[in-house]
């Protein structure tokens, strides 16, 4: 419990729904995390979201300022991203079970790699923390991360799910969801359940989704932050 490998270089790193994520020698913080629970993988809904906020927690201990949380699983700093999570898990639906949390951070980024990624992103350095020293940023990841997972082993995602909201960049806003099937929602977004689910305001009332991709809706994105 608790094994962790941080890789300098990475030729086959991916993020959700198997995008490609890029990486150079000291421009990323790239790290995979261990972690085992008595409970089953029903216990561990909304984990990804209650990493996000230990990594939000140690990257203010590092200097960076209003960094906040898009569902499920990403950081982002004045609306570009900062930090992908990526959560695989195994065990029985009863328990045990076990998690190997993946976390890539953006550290310093070059020019050549700015232009191998196809969305908008930023680095620890631009957002003004201490990117220079990567052992001392993942010993805070690390630091707040082991507290974290430690408190979810016994409350779950509730005890977390206040914090994760105060720091939700979507929050009240009209939103689009696009779903695994190929559809939308829109509607607004009201925050998190107590397992992670996604709840939106909608015309057919209030709804929670546990998957699929969240953005402003079209002709809101001047909004996000």
């Amino acid at each position: 419990n608790g094994l962790t490998i941080a890789a300098e270089w990475q030729t086959q790193g991916r993020g959700r729904r198997g995008r490609p994520w890029h990486a150079l020698p000291g421009a990323t913080l790239t790290f995979s995390l261990l972690w085992r629970f008595e409970q089953g993988a029903g216990f561990l809904a909304g984990l990804s979201l209650a990493v996000g906020v230990a990594v939000l927690r140690a990257l203010n201990a590092c200097g960076v300022r209003d960094a906040g949380l898009k569902w499920p699983n990403d950081v982002l700093w004045s609306g570009r991203k900062l930090a992908g999570i990526l959560i695989e898990m195994q065990g029985d639906m009863l328990g045990p079970s076990a998690a190997v949390i993946g976390i890539g951070l953006n550290c310093r980024l070059p020019a050549a790699l700015l232009g191998r990624i196809d969305q908008p992103v930023v680095d620890v350095a631009t957002a003004g923390g201490a990117a220079s020293d990567r052992n001392r940023l993942l010993a805070l990841l690390l630091i707040e991360l082991d507290r974290m997972l430690t408190s979810f082993a016994h409350e779950g995602f509730a005890a977390t799910r206040d914090e994760w909201q105060r720091c939700h960049v979507h929050q009240g806003k009209p939103v689009k969801l696009a779903l695994p099937d190929g559809g939308t929602v829109n509607g607004r977004a009201e925050g998190v359940a107590d397992n992670g689910a996604l709840l939106l305001a909608t015309r057919s009332g209030r709804l929670p989704f546990h998957s699929g991709e969240v953005s402003l809706r079209a002709g809101d994105e001047k909004r996000d932050c």
